[in-house]
């Protein structure tokens, strides 16, 4: 009786909340891009991995000669699960579920991380179904679908949605990370794929999750999760979802959490809030103490001194300019934690002399984004002698109560690799990027524009090395 009474509730807030209203009444142009951006992601995970090799022979050949040195040193006996993940682009722990457990390879598999999943321990507790005619704005959808050639919504062509089973497959937390893949079985499966489906043709995705111990949500529409095309069968397809946290989950024991699905007719809209059918809330639990101790790992804290002279790039608003600066007294205080997922390592400016200003700061640790302009720190490794380049994850930097920035990256390195790469030696190289010219116009120290361009982003950077070092494993 209480979990139907937490579910109501956070029914309620979900549907109050200020991202819901903003999904219902009016669908801005930002989640669309943002679900592009998820779909080139599960895209990627989709392709058959001989397919993803080509294409990343293709892309970056150096890593590629990378993979295959892995791949002997594998076959050597040198090297266990970071075979299977080094060199991969973009690594996030969350990347692990999106195979299912039955068609992970003894390659492939990470021990750690499978008990980590396995700890979780998650299981159903209870969903309910709201339809088109049950919505507030039924009309406007109902005339949406009109507009757009399809019929006003029948319940005889819909019931069958009503009778979707989700199920929670797997839980992936690790106090950072929080991940998890809900199978939809239903005898109407062929709909949800972009390969098998007929006249009726949906897709699923989670529009936010909510965590009912502390009431607070937890996941929104920029988070990333979409179907798993390469999951489906006659009878089901898998949805995934994952998010990183600003902050650790609180409480103990068994936890419980509320995912608002929607149901989208793609004959409507493949993306905008126009093709909603339905909303799914699906009310699931896991058992945060046990995935906690299975991922949790040694950490530990230094110090790394900076000096020499570099050119900082700094960009707010429709302004960029380049600014030489002298390193000598920054300070980046480094936080490496050993998890089972991988190891994240964490920068946050913990010194700088009086005339570096707070942006100044914020500036040093920009991370690349997504329109291929990059500025700022880079984190890169190599194992042993080899001078081949690895690429962690892409960096995220979040805001830190004491008003400092924290950049962080995930190496997709684990505990079962330690023995064999304290043997090797890893080392991690910091990197300083400024940008030369924006779109063939020098970059100077007053360099701006009206607006920066949707498309045609054409930049020429300067690397400028920091820092080398090796990295000291547990």
């Amino acid at each position: 009786m209480e979990y139907k009474e937490d579910m109501r509730s956070m029914e309620e807030e979900l549907r109050a909340e200020p991202l819901a209203v903003l999904l219902r009444e009016n669908r801005p142009q930002p989640p669309r891009e943002s679900r592009k951006r998820v779909r080139r992601t599960l895209d990627r995970i989709e392709t058959p991995p001989l397919a993803r090799l080509g294409a990343f022979a293709r892309r970056a050949p150096v890593a590629f000669a990378a993979v295959c040195l892995v791949v002997l040193l594998l076959l050597s006996g040198t090297v266990y699960a970071i075979s299977s993940w080094i060199g991969r682009e973009d690594y996030k722990p969350g990347d692990y579920i999106t195979t299912p457990a039955d068609q992970r390879t003894a390659a492939s598999a990470v021990p750690e991380i499978e008990q980590v999943v396995q700890g979780a321990a998650p299981r159903s507790e209870g969903c309910r179904f709201v339809l088109l005619p049950e919505m507030s704005d039924a009309d406007d959808l109902n005339g949406w679908r009109v507009k757009m050639g399809q019929k006003p919504f029948d319940e005889g062509d819909w019931a069958w949605v009503r009778e979707i089973r989700p199920e929670v497959q797997e839980v992936l937390y690790d106090g950072t990370a929080f991940a998890y893949t809900i199978r939809l079985h239903t005898d109407h499966a062929a709909a949800f794929s972009r390969e098998h489906h007929g006249d009726q043709h949906l897709d699923a995705l989670v529009e936010q999750t909510l965590y009912a111990d502390a009431g607070r949500k937890i996941g929104t529409v920029t988070g990333e999760t979409g179907l798993l095309e390469e999951s489906y069968t006659e009878q089901g397809i898998t949805l995934y979802s994952e998010d990183s946290l600003t902050e650790p989950l609180q409480g103990s024991g068994r936890v419980l959490f509320t995912a608002e699905i929607s149901i989208m007719d793609v004959n409507v809209d493949d993306m905008a809030h126009v093709g909603l059918l339905g909303t799914i809330y699906y009310t699931f639990s896991f058992d945060l103490d046990e995935a906690l101790k299975a991922a949790n790992g040694d950490a530990r804290t230094v110090e790394r001194h900076l000096s020499g002279q570099v050119v900082l790039t700094q960009e707010e608003g429709e302004r960029m300019w380049n600014t030489p600066v002298h390193l000598d007294g920054v300070v980046l205080e480094e936080r490496a934690s050993f998890r089972s997922t991988g190891i994240y390592l964490s920068y946050r400016v913990k010194e700088a002399p009086a005339d570096w200003t707070a942006w100044m700061k914020r500036c040093l640790l920009s991370p690349t984004n997504e329109r291929g302009k990059f500025e700022g720190l880079s984190v890169s490794y190599t194992l042993g002698g080899d001078e081949t380049v690895y690429e962690p994850s892409f960096p995220e930097v979040m805001a830190q109560d004491d008003d400092t920035f924290a950049y962080t990256v995930i190496l997709p390195i684990f505990p079962s690799d330690y023995e064999a790469l304290k043997q090797q030696g890893v080392t991690v190289r910091l990197t300083l990027h400024a940008v030369n010219s924006f779109n063939n116009e020098p970059v100077g120290d007053t360099w701006s524009v009206t607006e920066f361009p949707a498309e045609g982003w054409d930049t020429i950077t300067s690397s400028q090395p920091l820092l080398s070092f090796p990295l000291e494993l547990p």
